[in-house]
C-alpha cells in the first residue's frame, strides 16, 4: 500500500512537470496561430533562442537582484510572475511559465511587448537587435 501511495504520488508530482524544446519552425507556427505578427517572428524567435534556447522548463536566477527568469520567455519573478501565487504584472504563479502549455507564457510576452517591444530582454538587444536575422517563410512552406 505504501509502494502504491509514492507511486502515485510520483506520476502526479512528474506529470505536472512536463516540458518541452521546440523547434525554430514549431514555435514560429505556434506563434503565427496565436496571432503574432509573422513579420516580427525572426525577432521572438531569436529572443527565444537566446532566452531560453528553445526550452519551456528553463529557469535561471539573476544574480543582482535575486528574481528568477522562467519559461520561453524568460520572464522575471520580480515584475512579471509570483514564485508563490498569481501576481505581478502577468497576474501568474511563476511556476505555470515552465510547463509545455505556453498560452500564458505568449501573453505575458504580448503585455511586455506592447509596452517596452523587445527592449525587456537581454538576450534581444545583446544578440537580435539591429541584425540581419533569418526569415520565417520555410517554416510555413507546403509539406513543411
Amino acid at each position: 500500500m505504501k509502494l502504491f501511495f509514492v507511486s502515485a504520488l510520483l506520476l502526479a508530482v512528474l506529470g505536472t512537470c512536463s516540458g518541452k524544446i521546440y523547434n525554430r519552425c514549431e514555435l514560429a507556427r505556434l506563434m503565427a496561430a496565436n496571432r503574432f505578427p509573422k513579420e516580427q517572428l525572426p525577432d521572438w524567435l531569436c529572443l527565444v533562442e537566446y532566452e531560453s534556447g528553445f526550452n519551456t522548463t528553463a529557469v535561471r536566477s539573476a544574480k543582482k537582484n535575486r528574481s528568477k527568469y522562467y519559461g520561453l520567455f524568460q520572464l522575471q519573478s520580480a515584475y512579471h510572475c509570483n514564485e508563490w501565487i498569481a501576481g505581478n504584472e502577468c497576474h501568474l504563479k511563476c511556476s505555470s511559465l515552465v510547463n509545455d502549455d505556453i498560452s500564458d507564457d505568449m501573453r505575458c510576452a504580448r503585455s511586455i511587448y506592447r509596452r517596452s517591444f523587445f527592449n525587456s530582454w537581454e538576450g534581444w538587444r545583446n544578440n537580435c537587435q539591429g541584425k540581419q536575422l533569418p526569415g520565417v517563410a520555410e517554416c510555413f512552406a507546403t509539406g513543411k
